[in-house]
This record gives C-alpha cells, sequence and structure tokens, in this order.
C-alpha cells in the first residue's frame, strides 16, 4: 500500500495533480486528463458493489477503541469532548471499560460506583451522544478480568479443587496441622482473593505405582486444628484434596465491579450477576440507541475447575467415578492456572501412568463441557434475550480454543506489540478464534490489538500498522485498539494512562493517526464483506497435550506441543497456501466429496495432523472416509494408533490403530508422513507442498519469513492480502496465482483507489514490498476501466546530502537547533537522548539538480513529513520514506519534519509516576532521521 502525502490545507483534487507517492516501491502518480475520482464514480455506475463499500466503508468497519473509563471519574463533558476526539480520528466506536484507577493524580474527582444511578447516567450520556455522532457503543460485563463484584458470596465465588501433600512413614500415628495443608495449597497467584479453603478428601498413595490402584481414603473431621493420621507400616505419600472458593479476585477491578470473581461453573450464579446488570441498567436506556454487544475480557481464570455437581456431572458424562484419581491429576496452581513443580507426589510409571493421563484427559474435557453449558450458552442468551450480540475472548485453561468461540456472536482474540512471547503481533490463540468463527459463519473476528505493557509511549504509527496488517493475516477482521484513556486534559502529561499503545491525542503522531485509521478502515470493509479463503485444514494434538500436561492458558501457553505447533500456519501462508484449524468434532460432522473435507462453507483439499497420536475412532474412520473420496492427508512427526479417555480404551485404541493402518495400505499415494520442522519454518513447509503435491494458489519465486499473505473471494474477484512486516527489509518477490482470473488491479486502502497493477510479465507480477508495506491484490473479471501508472523511480546511487540544520521542538515546550554535519540517532547521544517531540532538518538544495526527481530520506524512526519552501510535499507514517520533486526544486530550502514518540522523555523523568512506571526498564527508543537522505 502506498504511503498517504496529504496536508490538511491542500485538496486532494490539488495533491493527484501535484504528485504522490506509493512507499510499496509503485510508481508516483503524475498529471492526467481525468481524476481518480471521476474513475471510482465510473466504476459505482458500473454496479461494482464491493467497491463502493471500499471506497465508502461502513462506520462498523472503522477501529473501535477499548475506552478505558478509569476508575470511573467520569464525567458528563468530559466524556462527550472525547467522543468528539475520537469520531475526527477517523474511530468509529467505542467499548466502554470501567477499570481501577491507574498510577496518577485523580484531581479529587469521585469514583462513580458500577451500576450506581449516577454511572447509570454516565452510560446515558454516551450512549445518547455516541448516536448524535454516529458512533458504535459495546459495554463490558463488570469491570476488568474476569468479571465479578464484592457482592458475590459463598459458592457464587470461584472455585479450584488442589492438593496439598506430605511424605509420611509408619508405622504410627502422624499429625499433621490443618491450616498448614490450606497454606501449602492455597493457589499462588497475582490476583489472589479472600477466599475459603476446605479438605475435601484424605487419602494415602504410594511413593510408586505402576498398576493403578485407589488411594486409601482416610476419615478425617474437617473442624480439627490438627489431623491425626494413622499410617501404616512402610512410606506413602499423603493427599489433602482442597477446595478453595473465591481465590481470585477480579484484576483492576474499579469500585462496585472488584472482590472475589465469579465461579463461571455456576449457571445460576452466572444469571443473577448477569440479572443484576441488566434488572439496573437496561430499563434505563429506554428511547436510546442501545449497545451493539456487551463484552466478556480475557478469561484468566487462573485454574479455577469445580462447581455445583462436578463429581455427579463428570460420572455422567464419562461413565466412571473421576474421584481415585484426584490426588494424581491435580497439582499446586501457580499464576495463570500453571502447575507448580516441586511437590511431593506419587511417581508413576506403566499402566498407572498411562490410566492417570486418560483420566486427566477426561477431567479437562468435562471441565470444558461444563463451563460451555454454564457460561458461554448462558451468557450469549442473556445478550441475544436483551437485544444485543455477545462478544467475549474465550480462551484459557477451561477453554476449547477452537469450539468456544463457535459459540459467541462477536468472537474476540489479541494481538500485542512488544511482548516477548508474541514476535509477530498475533498471540497463539488467533488462528483458532478466526478459524471458529469462518467454521460458524461469522463475518466478524474481533481483536484486541496492538495491546502493550512492554514499550508504552515508545510504539510508532508503523509499528501499529505492522502489528495491525500481521493481525489480519492471522484473520482478523475488525479492531479494537487498546487502548483509549478516560482522561480530563486537566491532568498532568501525560494524562490517566490504565494499559496498552498510547492512542491519545497527547501523542506526537495523532495529527498522523487518522490516515492509519482510514487505512484500516477500507482493509476491514473489505476482509468483512469477502469470503476468507483456506484450502488445508490443521489439527492439532490437543487430546495428547491435554492427556500428558493438561490444557495451556492462552493467549500465551506455557507450553507448545510440539513445540512448532503455532509456527506451522506461518509456514503454509508464506508459501502461498491457506489454513485453518480444525477439530475433531469438525472433521467427523464435516462431509468428503470429490477429494474435499467439507463443513459449511468451507473446503479443505489436504488435512496436516501436528504429531497427532490419539483421536476417536469416530475421528479416525472420517480421515478414512477423506481419504477414500480423494483427500489429502499429511502425518507431521506421528500417526494416531491410539484413542483418548479412560473407559473402554483398550477397545478404542485397536480401532483407531486398525482404520489408520488399513487406509495407509488402501491408498498409499494420497497419505504421507513427513519429518517435524525443525527451525526454518518456510522451508519446511516448501518442502512439504513438493513431497506431497501440495500446490500454492500464489507461487512464490523466493517465499520470505517477513511476508505472507490471505486470500479472500468475492463475486467476480480474487483478492490477496500480502504484507511485509519487516521494519528495515525492502522485498520483492515474483508471484504468480494460477487459480485466479481477470486482471490485477491494485486497490489502495489509504485512500480508496484502485489501477492497474503497475509490475506484470506474462502471468507474473513483482510485487514490490517496503518495508512495514502491503498490498491488496485484487483479479476481477469485470471490464473496469483501464488505468496505467508510470514505471517507478529508477534504482540508482544517486546524490547523498549532509550538512543540516537540526531544529529540536520538545514536548515540554523548549527549544533548541544545532548544526550536524551527519545525521544520527538521538539515542545514541546523551545530550538528545531524552528529547520527543518534532525535528526539523533544513538545508539549501544544490541550484542544479534537474536531473533529479526523488527524495528518499533512508532510515527514519516517527513520522516524517517535507516542505520545499512553502509547498508541502507529503507525508510517511510508515514504510519508505521517498518523495515527488518538483521540476524546479533546485535552490529551494528542504524542510524535513520528523515526528519521534515520547517515551525516551519519559523514562528521563523519574518525577513523572504517570509516565516513567512505564518507561523506566524501557531500553533507549531510536529516534530521528538517520538517512542516508538522497537525491534520485
Amino acid at each position: 500500500m502506498k504511503s498517504s502525502n496529504k496536508n490538511n490545507s491542500v485538496s486532494r483534487r490539488k495533491f493527484i495533480k501535484s504528485g504522490m507517492i506509493l512507499t510499496a516501491g509503485l510508481p508516483v502518480m503524475r498529471m492526467y486528463p481525468f481524476s481518480f475520482s471521476d474513475i471510482n464514480s465510473a466504476n459505482q455506475e458500473n454496479g461494482d458493489e464491493l467497491y463502493s463499500l471500499f471506497c465508502d466503508p461502513p462506520v462498523t468497519a472503522k477501529p473501535f477503541v477499548r475506552w478505558w473509563w478509569n476508575g470511573d471519574k467520569v464525567t458528563a463533558s468530559e466524556l462527550l469532548r472525547e467522543l468528539d476526539v475520537l469520531k475526527d480520528a477517523g474511530i468509529g466506536g467505542v467499548e466502554i471499560n470501567p477499570i481501577k484507577f491507574p498510577v496518577a493524580d485523580d484531581l479529587a474527582i469521585p469514583s462513580l460506583p458500577w451500576l450506581s444511578p449516577e454511572w447509570i447516567e454516565m452510560v446515558k450520556i454516551t450512549l445518547k451522544g455516541a448516536e448524535e455522532r454516529g458512533l458504535v457503543c459495546d459495554i463490558i460485563v463488570g469491570s476488568g478480568w474476569p468479571f465479578g463484584a464484592e457482592f458475590l458470596e459463598g459458592d457464587e465465588r470461584s472455585q479450584l479443587i488442589t492438593i496439598a501433600s506430605r511424605k509420611v512413614q509408619g508405622t504410627g500415628v502422624v499429625s499433621i496441622e490443618t491450616a498448614g495443608l490450606l497454606k501449602e495449597a492455597a493457589p499462588q497467584i497475582s490476583s489472589r482473593g479472600q477466599g475459603d479453603s476446605e479438605i475435601e478428601f484424605l487419602c494415602l498413595a504410594p511413593l510408586q505405582m505402576d498398576t493403578f490402584a485407589q488411594p486409601q481414603w482416610l476419615p478425617f473431621d474437617k473442624t480439627q486444628e490438627t489431623l491425626k493420621i494413622q499410617v501404616p507400616e512402610g512410606e506413602y505419600i499423603l493427599y489433602a484434596i482442597v477446595k478453595v472458593t473465591g481465590f481470585q479476585s477480579v484484576i483492576q477491578g474499579t469500585v462496585g465491579a472488584g472482590g472475589p470473581v465469579l465461579n463461571h461453573y455456576d449457571k445460576d450464579a452466572t444469571l443473577r450477576y448477569l440479572n443484576r446488570m441488566s434488572d439496573a441498567l437496561f430499563p434505563e436506556l429506554k428511547g436510546l440507541k442501545s449497545f451493539r454487544s456487551i463484552f466478556c475480557d480475557s478469561m484468566e481464570l487462573e485454574g479455577a475447575n469445580w462447581g455445583p455437581g462436578y463429581l455427579d456431572e463428570f460420572k455422567r458424562r464419562r461413565g466412571y467415578d473421576i474421584k481415585p484419581y484426584l490426588p494424581f491429576i491435580l497439582f499446586k496452581v501457580g499464576g495463570m492456572g500453571h502447575a507448580i513443580k516441586g511437590t511431593e507426589i506419587t511417581q508413576l510409571s506403566g499402566e498407572a501412568k498411562e490410566e492417570v493421563s486418560r483420566a486427566r484427559y477426561d477431567f479437562t474435557v468435562t471441565c470444558m463441557e461444563l463451563i460451555r453449558e454454564r457460561f458461554l450458552l448462558t451468557y450469549t442468551e442473556w445478550c441475544n434475550k436483551h437485544g444485543f450480540l455477545s462478544r467475549v475472548q474465550t480462551y484459557g485453561n477451561e477453554f476449547h480454543p477452537l469450539h468456544a468461540s463457535m459459540d459467541i456472536d462477536i468472537p474476540e482474540c489479541e494481538t500485542w506489540t512488544g511482548h516477548p512471547d508474541t514476535p509477530n503481533a498475533y498471540t497463539p490463540v488467533n488462528k483458532f478464534v478466526a478459524s471458529a468463527a469462518r467454521l460458524s459463519g461469522k463475518k466478524i473476528v474481533s481483536c484486541e490489538e496492538v495491546t502493550d505493557i512492554h514499550t508504552t509511549f515508545n510504539v510508532t504509527l508503523e509499528k501499529v500498522k505492522i502489528v495491525c496488517d500481521q493481525s489480519n493475516l492471522s484473520g482478523v477482521t475488525h479492531s479494537i485498539l487498546c487502548g483509549y484513556n478516560y482522561s480530563p486534559l486537566t491532568a498532568p502529561y501525560p494524562g490517566w494512562v490504565r494499559y496498552g499503545t498510547f492512542f491519545d491525542e497527547r501523542n506526537t503522531w495523532w495529527e498522523y493517526f487518522k490516515q492509519f485509521a482510514a487505512y484500516k478502515t477500507r482493509l476491514s470493509a473489505l476482509l468483512q464483506e469477502t469470503e476468507p479463503y483456506a484450502d488445508i485444514a490443521v489439527l492439532h494434538p490437543l487430546a495428547d497435550m491435554w492427556t500428558i500436561y493438561g490444557p495451556q492458558r492462552d493467549p500465551f501457553p506455557e507450553r507448545w506441543y510440539p513445540s512448532y505447533q503455532y509456527k506451522v500456519w506461518e509456514g503454509i501462508h508464506r508459501n502461498g497456501n491457506g489454513c485453518d484449524y480444525t477439530s475433531e468434532e469438525i472433521i467427523v460432522k464435516s462431509v468428503s466429496e470429490n477429494g474435499f473435507l467439507k463443513y459449511g462453507n468451507r473446503k479443505y483439499h489436504t488435512l496436516i495432523l501436528l504429531e497427532v497420536e490419539s483421536m476417536t475412532p469416530a475421528t479416525a474412520k472420517a480421515l478414512s472416509t477423506f481419504v477414500r473420496n480423494g483427500g489429502k492427508l499429511i502425518f507431521v512427526g506421528k500417526e494416531p494408533h491410539k484413542s483418548q479417555g479412560l473407559k473402554n480404551h483398550k477397545k478404542n485404541d485397536r480401532q483407531v490403530a486398525t482404520t489408520i493402518a488399513s487406509m495407509k495400505k488402501a491408498y498409499p499415494s494420497r497419505i504421507f508422513t513427513v519429518a517435524p520442522p525443525e527451525k526454518d519454518i518456510v522451508a519446511w513447509f516448501a518442502g512439504v507442498q513438493q513431497q506431497c503435491g501440495v500446490t500454492p494458489y500464489m507461487k512464490i519465486d523466493r517465499p520470505s519469513e517477513f511476508v505472507s499473505q490471505i486470500r479472500q473471494q468475492a463475486a467476480g474477484k480474487d483478492i490477496f492480502f500480502v504484507s511485509n512486516c519487516s521494519p528495515d527489509e525492502r522485498i520483492t518477490l515474483h508471484v504468480s496465482f494460477p487459480e485466479s482470473k481477470g486482471t490485477p488491479w491494485l486497490w489502495d486502502a489509504e485512500t480508496g483507489e484502485r489501477y492497474l497493477y503497475p509490475s506484470v510479465s506474462g502471468d507474473t507480477l513483482t510485487v514490490d514490498l517496503s518495508p512495514a508495506a502491503s498490498q491488496l491484490i485484487v483479479f476481477d473479471t469485470s471490464g473496469v476501466r483501464d488505468v496505467t501508472l508510470p514505471a517507478q523511480p529508477p534504482e540508482t546511487a544517486g546524490a547523498e546530502l549532509n550538512g543540516w540544520l537540526l531544529r529540536m521542538e520538545h514536548v515540554n515546550g523548549t527549544e533548541r537547533q544545532r548544526n550536524i554535519n551527519a545525521l544520527f540517532d538521538l539515542k545514541d547521544d546523551e545530550t538528545t537522548r531524552s528529547f520527543a517531540g518534532r525535528l526539523y532538518y533544513e538545508k539549501r538544495l544544490p541550484d542544479n539538480i534537474s536531473q533529479y526527481h526523488w527524495l528518499d530520506l533512508g532510515k527514519v524512526h516517527g513520522v516524517s513529513e517535507v516542505m520545499l519552501d512553502e509547498t508541502n510535499l507529503g507525508n510517511h507514517w510508515y514504510g519508505r520514506h521517498l518523495y515527488r520533486l518538483p521540476d524546479n526544486a533546485g535552490g529551494k530550502t528542504l524542510r524535513i519534519k520528523i515526528t519521534t514518540t515520547q517515551g525516551n522523555f519519559l523514562k528521563s523523568t523519574p518525577e513523572n509516576k504517570a509516565g516513567y512506571v512505564w518507561t523506566q526498564y524501557q531500553q533507549w527508543a531510536p529516534a530521528g532521521m538517520l538517512g542516508p537522505v538522497k537525491l534520485l
């Protein structure tokens, strides 16, 4: 995509006539005997509804923001002012999100308790103000995450069954303090609540066990402070099975919706909580255009696994009693529900280890079934009953990563910047959530986007684009930017900052944000209104992982199993294919015909299993049917040979093994086993394509680790979104599209314009992607009027410009200037390291430069804007900072404005607690124009 070269004082028509730069390495627009607006009008008259939508997207395609109502310290006038700011910036909607007050001066403004009459009045004012401005409103349930409140009591609060253990030796009586066992079993989590603990069961088990035997259950009195335990001769592990109620507090909950987390395994408690909100709030909203959706934030339940009647429900669903296995499948709970190692436990081997592992799997899926039925379905039904859509981040230890999002109207994932566990921005769960939306026929895949706690105040607009592009590649179609902070202008700089990237009018690059918003809006509109394409389905070894290790906490799982599992889809897309994730349930419910596995409107010619060892006999049978009807099956590393779960497992194991062996023998040309990847996932899948005969729909001469793509389809159009995630590398690919028909066009998401693809040779397109650039390539079979653009600027050595007057306008109000011979990174000079604001590099161009037509700024950290005397040549907020020079540029004064981020300044001011708390541990960020600056 080209980077916008606009100035508010210059009309769009004048800009087109004076020249615009396409930073994806594409040509400059020159003067034509027509305007692009005339072409677009003609195309709309020809009935191209998709392009009309692209030119004029609906408000629902615009980015929304997570609007942190910090401490619920809100006033009517400020709420309306901020709605104006957001509308002017190109935002389409807000998610009202009350949150705990951050580190800042609260200006003595009181907090309005959640659901209080005063708080409800502010919600009404916001809804009316949003409607008047054409904005959409969502609202979160409660405050913070997971939701709860101070009014929850008893078993309404979240529950966990866990263990404490001791090694004991007999013969004799052992005395153990009850309080010590309860303390040992207490979850080691950061959001610990003031819960109640009690021992449910007490038992003895051997130190080692090869063949499973029930533990020896011990009688005890729950009222005793000291337990007297008669231990037989020998060494044992004493297990206390402990139930902890109210163990977790709402993370960052504000007044009225803090306190203990709800027990999401309790349907009655869930309904009571939700009805408390609807009874208090919804009647007051009559006559107002109300919410689009009700949102439920991160389900970080910290390992909650218990609810009413669990033991009976387990026996009814699984056909056996789970109680004898509890000592061996439970663990001490740490942060995010992860297991704490080092507890005294029975060492299992042989048949005992196998049996316990299968029981662990059954325990896991039972928890997932119960939370789906008692919370997820209940929540969506409640939302729909009141006329709203449900929007939920349905992932974590307790949720099926694929199926859970299929039960939600608007499933949501998250994409971060600066997080060490997300080098490509999207989190591992994104592809699960997007695939669930595809499989359940949903157009909107929502995303908490550009979340940040590691590089706050140092995120550039270019980084925002890279992150959001990566988000779209993972399947996202709509952005909820994280976040916009409610913060009065009277709050000391930088204001009230709770979380996320600093989307705020006090951000130095805010004046350019609207250009990003326009780009993002058109891209979202196109993705929401077209059909995503995938030709490959990928099955993860979830059953094996749950059997061996238990569930993992998405979106940041402690363990990847196998270690490359979340990289495979990247290799597939970077090599020109597309994929969805699937599940055993989806495979069994699919129809196999004509070489495809079909589920709803999704169909796949290839199914890839990632080291899957266990599956149900029904899944194995479905795979056999798929292959028999012409499908292609690829086993990575391992092959299925057993079933999951405990009941009838030996019989089921034989059925699975027999089915897999039979189909391999019958259809050897359609079933492949490939070695797992080691390091280079792109090269690995290229090898899979060659070995297994997987034909890409987009043939790429040299696939890159930085470039990925997705394919969308609409009537008469085949659409490809291609993006370069590297902020430094310019990448050129030679690409062909064997399945695509029609003429290739380039649609510009920044301006809404389109034109014939400029670099076509036969069936091959030369896709030139500058750093951080993206392209929308659209094959169109309709007879759209031709528009041809000149060739791109020549690749020449050029003439380097040196010697600058550097003027520095600091956000703190100071200004200074200096002459510099060579360009430098401000972070490398102690005298400039703490700068934040606007830099102006000035020099007079030589008189005789008629042979040069371009200005290339080289490497820039920040947003660039160029003036030549009084003529504005535009700006670039990402990618290659390349500008077209007018014919009479010689002898004129060149002024290059670079807008930096603010983090370095806030890092250097410990007295500014609101900013320093986020920046104190950050590295100094690069800033300024590094060049080399050249005339081309």
